[in-house]
């Protein structure tokens, strides 16, 4: 009986290890993203910012609060969340790092989601605006940054 317990610890202790290492290997798997399809998920999030930005302003000149401050600090609000994507991308090529920058930005798209879910645009619009969201997702995601708002 002595004997068995040892063994029977050793088993037990084998599947345990084998569990966790299931368990957890997918999720560092899908965590780990090469420095290069980070910078191209940037490169897509800051190009479909700026296209997303026109067709916002186009679809403010028909919304609610067209011609008010408020149309004035929805685009601001836009222009700025374009330059921070911008301004991202270009931190993380010079030094493979970008989780403050992403906050920020984070947080900006957080204000414009809000904004634009209250607007009640153009069908076209709002599709732009999740791909976008779409495309900040995974790079946060890919910092290890969970987001919490958005359609999705």
């Amino acid at each position: 009986m002595n004997k068995s317990r040892p063994a029977l610890f050793h088993c037990f202790l084998a599947i345990f290890l084998a569990l966790v290492s299931v368990l957890h290997t997918p999720q560092l798997q899908a965590q780990r993203v090469s420095d290069k399809d980070i910078e191209n998920m940037m490169r897509n999030l800051r190009d479909d910012a700026k296209a997303f930005r026109p067709n916002f302003e186009s679809a403010l000149k028909k919304s609610v609060i067209r011609k008010t401050s408020q149309e004035k600090d929805a685009k601001s609000l836009v222009s700025s969340f374009e330059k921070q994507t911008d301004a991202m991308l270009s931190e993380f090529k010079k030094t493979k790092k970008g989780d403050v920058a992403i906050e920020t930005t984070l947080d900006n798209a957080r204000q414009i989601d809000k904004l634009i879910s209250g607007l009640q645009l153009e069908p076209q619009v709002m599709s732009r605006w999740q791909k976008v969201q779409l495309e900040l997702n995974q790079v946060a995601n890919a910092f290890g940054i969970t987001t919490h708002y958005g359609r999705s």
